[in-house]
């Protein structure tokens, strides 16, 4: 119950207590005037009956007694008449037969009012002849009793009322910061450190606002800080100075975390760029001119990118590299073509010494995963092969196959419902408990040979398979969960960016978790780095769905780029997972590490945990525990076992 509402409940119970007491006040001080008024009226009665029957009568005669009673008695006031001799004989008596009251039982129960007795003597000269006595009936007595309890009761009523919207609107106006500062500590718990702008005039409530915005201030101030020096270390040690672009090195690790294990391009080309001439526009116009040449070029390969669906680096000296992604050989040497015919024509208009053009090698890769060290000699190959400037030399099929045999057995698989799960836990360095259970999916052929996902996922991508395979791994996973009590409590999924692209798997998604929310709340679905970095709004969108149905979303694969980087305030994962050639390299290469350092800074915050992944050999595992990561995946933490 919020305080506004147990301060509201509370003044109302007071205000009642209140209303009660002046209600039952009120009522006894009326029931004992209306007694009093009774009692003066029975030996008022009493009295005026002993006279006037004492002054018209020597004897007790019953029919004359009745004659003188009765238009009085008809009154309806009094439940008894009663006239007795001396000796205590009656002689005659009226009483009040009994009577439907409109007063309610309760009422009468509750206020008791007695009918008050008068007597008289009736005496003839000096002579005594008997007594009267007479009792008051308190039916009307009741009646006006009941009738100003109800009249008492409303007007109380109408102003305990009118009293608590009065109160509701005053305790609102002085309450309303609370609002604010319930809403900035909820934020504050979810790891988003907002300020409240709205200062209350209550000088605690001030005082509790200040040091929450000091507290939000001071740790928003930090995190911007370490984002920033872990970006400051990104750009020293993965940009090139002159272009802005990708160094060498940088290019490398990005492209070989894309295509390699865990990644999630399966098609592509890498286009290498040759600037011919570069010497001599560094001789004849001096260096800072020949490096404005790379820099348009690189602009120039830039511009022909959409949908951010590339990464462009400096691979040596005058030469550029492009990964395409999601591109065919077809497109890829089209786009390429463009780009140096886009050129040339520049060049003419620059006053660039003759002889400077440009040339392309590309190689292409799909269907099948391909190790980046092929891909790069591939490509090198394709660009020494140029017989002229100008010319894009395209060489396809580095890692590509005929997929249409693989293509009908996934189909088949996928029909036959042949998809089984294998587990691998995710292990903290420090005590080496669960984090949490990936469970992965992996294919079956008919005869029962496995199909190991590097081998059927980038043809699944390759002919729009993944939401239907996400899917059914997905519909199995939460039946295995229910099947596997020994399972952890947290379990993640991959989950591909195409089958977030996917109306349909997002509805049936939908439908999967809302049918089981206890398997809900216990998974996280993975996405990588790259697809968060590149469609940052599919992923906030999708993210904002799995909280509302009880899930998370993870990033896994995760890059030192500087788009994931600063899509993680934004994203708030459930944890993230560093790509395993970054894992891998953190012990061997100090701006690596200083890197991740920055990063787990950054993090902690945050509450974001940092797990490593590719983890081979348990020697690793104390450098990673040393910088602060919080665990760890691989063979080291286990073989991936299948689930039955």
């Amino acid at each position: 119950m919020t305080l506004a509402r147990q301060l509201l409940a509370g003044i109302t119970a007071a205000f009642l207590a209140l209303l009660i007491g002046i209600e039952a006040i009120y009522v006894s001080s009326a029931r004992s005037h209306l007694e009093k008024q009774l009692d003066a009226h029975a030996n008022e009665t009493a009295t005026s009956l002993a006279l006037s029957l004492g002054s018209r009568v020597q004897s007790l005669d019953p029919s004359l007694l009745e004659t003188m009673i009765n238009p009085v008695f008809d009154r309806g006031y009094y439940a008894l008449i009663e006239v007795r001799t001396t000796r205590g004989e009656i002689v005659m008596a009226r009483k009040l037969a009994s009577h439907e009251s409109r007063v309610p039982a309760w009422f009468l129960a509750l206020v008791p009012l007695e009918g008050p007795t008068g007597k008289a003597l009736i005496s003839a000269g000096w002579r005594q002849l008997g007594s009267v006595t007479v009792r008051m009936h308190p039916q009307f007595a009741y009646q006006q009793l009941w009738e100003t309890a109800i009249a008492t009761l409303a007007w109380l009523g109408a102003l305990f009322a009118l009293a608590l919207l009065a109160v509701r609107r005053y305790l609102s106006g002085i309450l309303r910061p609370l609002a604010e500062i319930e809403h900035a500590a909820t934020a504050i718990s979810n790891r988003d450190f907002v300020s409240i702008s709205v200062l209350p005039d209550t000088r605690e409530l001030r005082r509790v606002t200040d040091a929450m915005n000091s507290l939000s201030r001071k740790v928003r101030e930090a995190i911007a800080e370490e984002s920033a020096r872990a970006e400051k270390l990104r750009r020293e040690a993965f940009e090139d100075a002159v272009t802005g672009e990708l160094n060498r090195r940088g290019f490398e690790q990005t492209a070989s975390a894309l295509i390699g294990q865990g990644g999630e391009v399966y098609e592509g080309a890498l286009a290498l760029f040759s600037l011919a001439g570069l010497e001599e526009v560094n001789r004849v116009f001096g260096l800072a001119r020949g490096n404005a040449v790379l820099c348009t070029l690189a602009e120039t390969l830039r511009a022909g990118i959409k949908d951010r669906r590339a990464v462009i680096g400096r691979w040596q000296g005058p030469t550029l590299a492009v990964l395409l992604v999601d591109t065919s050989a077809q497109a890829a040497s089209a786009w390429a073509g463009e780009r140096l015919a886009g050129w040339t024509a520049g060049l003419q208009t620059k006053g660039l010494p003759e002889g400077s053009s440009l040339r392309a090698g590309i190689a292409h890769f799909g269907g099948a995963t391909t190790s980046f060290a092929r891909l790069a000699a591939d490509a090198e190959a394709a660009l020494s092969a140029g017989p002229r400037q100008g010319d894009v030399t395209l060489v396809s099929g580095s890692g590509d196959r005929d997929a249409s045999g693989l293509l009908r057995e996934i189909e088949s698989a996928i029909a036959d419902g042949r998809i089984s799960l294998l587990s691998q836990p995710a292990l903290a360095l420090a005590g080496g408990r669960v984090l949490h259970m990936e469970l992965m999916s992996r294919l079956d052929s008919l005869d029962g040979t496995p199909i190991p996902a590097a081998s059927f996922v980038p043809v699944a991508s390759q002919f729009g398979l993944l939401p239907v395979l996400d899917r059914k791994a997905i519909g199995r996973a939460i039946e295995a969960m229910g099947r596997h009590p020994e399972l952890p409590n947290d379990i993640s999924l991959n989950v591909s960016r195409q089958s977030v692209s996917d109306p349909g798997f997002r509805l049936a998604l939908r439908d999967l978790l809302q049918a089981d929310p206890a398997s809900a709340r216990r998974l996280a679905f993975e996405m990588t780095g790259f697809s968060a970095s590149r469609y940052p709004e599919l992923c906030k969108e999708f993210s904002a769905e799995l909280a509302h149905l009880g899930s998370r979303l993870a990033l896994d694969n995760f890059e030192l780029d500087r788009d994931a980087l600063s899509l993680v305030h934004a994203l708030r994962p459930a944890y993230i997972k560093i790509a395993p050639i970054f894992t891998r390299e953190i012990g061997a290469r100090r701006d690596v590490r200083f890197i991740v350092e920055a990063m787990l800074r950054m993090l902690q915050p945050l509450e974001i945990p940092l797990i490593a992944q590719g983890v081979e050999d348990m020697s690793m595992t104390k450098e990673l525990a040393d910088i602060g990561i919080a665990g760890f995946q691989g063979y080291a933490s286990g073989r991936p076992k299948l689930l039955d």
